[in-house]
């Protein structure tokens, strides 16, 4: 109820009543109303801090729910990132040098994660740190488990050529036991017995009399049948899957460029034609172009003691 006002007339001796104007009035209703209004907004902020309404509650409920299934998830990748990691260490180590196939890099294995803007738009939810790195495990893992599906479809269609494999991968002594006088110059660093310098031996040289019969050591087809520098009349089998053999120093060649042979066909026969000493076989092995330890490769027909001896000898000759 608003204040009634009188003030004293002189003229005529007496209090008469004074009426606001419309302005006056309307700035009084003006600062009520804005009183008002201050006071209000300011106990409602003091409610709304103090006080949790039902929908409030239930939301940081919520929140609280969901900031412990991100930690839990959070566990739940890192102990699932170390059963990952032990797989890409069989795929690499255990499966795929069984098929003498490459290991798959780790910068394939391991992909980036692309822009680094990713996860901007998780910044500004509460904990982005923890939803961030969350996010990027589970987008890695994800990458991850690609890589490692399509190893294993490799090495599927692996297992499924795996008898070719076997009939082709050079697994013999191109020398039968029985005609084998054994190693006379091993693989690696060796003196070269006519030029008396250190230099790779890239083979082994298996002693023998002139005309033995030379083997094929894996199925496959002759690359190269001929004179070949100081290798003198030389044999070169591709037997696919990322192995070729080389006999050199022959006698007599047995078989012509394009023909395909089995493992124990005769090829050829032991000379000493090129730069050699005496008659013998020089053999090598080359997997994925890279030259490789002959002797590794005998176990098919040899006993576990012969083998043992003949790897001995040509790591030590």
């Amino acid at each position: 109820m608003s204040k009634i006002i009188y003030k004293y007339n002189p003229d005529t001796l007496n209090y008469e009543r004074v009426y606001s104007s419309v302005g006056q009035r309307v700035w009084t209703v003006f600062k009520q109303l804005t009183f008002g209004i201050i006071i209000g907004g300011a106990l409602f902020s003091f409610a709304d801090y103090s006080f949790d309404s039902p929908i409030k509650k239930q939301l940081k409920k919520e929140n609280k729910l969901l900031l412990t299934q991100y930690q839990v998830l959070s566990k739940q990748l890192d102990q699932n990132e170390q059963i990952l990691a032990e797989l890409e260490d069989r795929d690499d180590n255990l499966y795929r040098s069984v098929f003498n196939a490459e290991p798959i890099p780790s910068t394939i294995r391991r992909p980036g994660y692309g822009g680094v803007d990713r996860y901007e738009h998780l910044l500004t939810l509460n904990n982005p740190e923890l939803v961030v790195s969350t996010s990027a495990k589970l987008d890695m893992m994800t990458k991850q488990l690609a890589v490692l599906s399509n190893s294993y479809d490799e090495l599927t269609q692996m297992v499924k050529t795996r008898e070719d494999r076997v009939k082709c991968m050079p697994s013999i002594s191109p020398l039968s036991s029985k005609y084998s006088k054994g190693i006379g110059s091993g693989f690696g660093l060796r003196v070269h017995p006519i030029f008396g310098d250190r230099r790779p031996h890239t083979g082994v040289d298996l002693n023998a009399l002139a005309g033995t019969p030379i083997q094929a050591t894996g199925g496959g087809t002759v690359e190269f049948a001929g004179w070949q520098g100081g290798y003198g009349y030389t044999i070169v089998i591709d037997h696919g899957f990322g192995y070729k053999t080389l006999y050199g120093h022959c006698r007599e060649l047995k078989v012509r460029v394009g023909q395909t042979v089995s493992r124990g066909a005769i090829i050829a026969t032991v000379g000493s034609t090129g730069t050699a000493t005496g008659a013998h076989c020089h053999y090598e092995v080359m997997s994925k172009g890279k030259h490789d330890n002959p002797a590794k490769y005998f176990f098919m027909n040899l006993t576990p003691k012969e083998y043992e001896k003949v790897l001995f000898d040509s790591e030590n000759r």
